[in-house]
């Protein structure tokens, strides 16, 4: 599953720098294929980690949107061998937020407008046929 579009990468990224990390042929513009590419190995790379939780989400967390965007981001950056400190902090920390998410540890950004189910703590509500064991049947053992 993709999280980003090449779209939502170019609303966010100045084209001017999407130039300089994918424009190897000098087109003087950005090379869409290697966006999309680095999109894709994001993605995949976010699916390792919280893809079954959200295959069956109608609509995916915009915070899956920017880390997808991110990760992606970093990619190009690493394949051209830039200064990586500031790019290996940031994808360090979506990676720490994808464990949590796996563990259950941390929510995807639900925003609180869904269905609550309301449940009380304690409370064990159980049906089921009638039970053999009981005081009564039991007297003598």
């Amino acid at each position: 599953m993709i999280y980003a579009t090449l779209a939502q990468l170019k609303a966010v990224i100045p084209l001017s720098d999407l130039q300089l990390l994918t424009d190897f042929e000098g087109q003087d513009e950005p090379s869409d294929f290697r966006l999309e590419e680095a999109l894709a190995d994001a993605s995949a790379e976010i699916d390792s980690y919280v893809g079954g939780l959200v295959a069956g989400l109608a609509e995916l967390p915009r915070i899956l949107q920017v880390h997808c965007r991110d990760l992606a981001m970093h990619r190009l950056y690493v394949n051209l061998g830039h200064d990586m400190t500031s790019r290996d902090k940031v994808r360090s920390s979506i990676l720490a937020y994808l464990r949590q998410v796996q563990k259950g540890e941390a929510s995807l950004g639900d925003d609180g407008t869904g269905q609550r189910v309301e449940s009380t703590p304690g409370v064990a509500m159980t049906e089921g046929p009638e039970r053999q064991m009981t005081r009564d049947r039991l007297k003598g053992f």
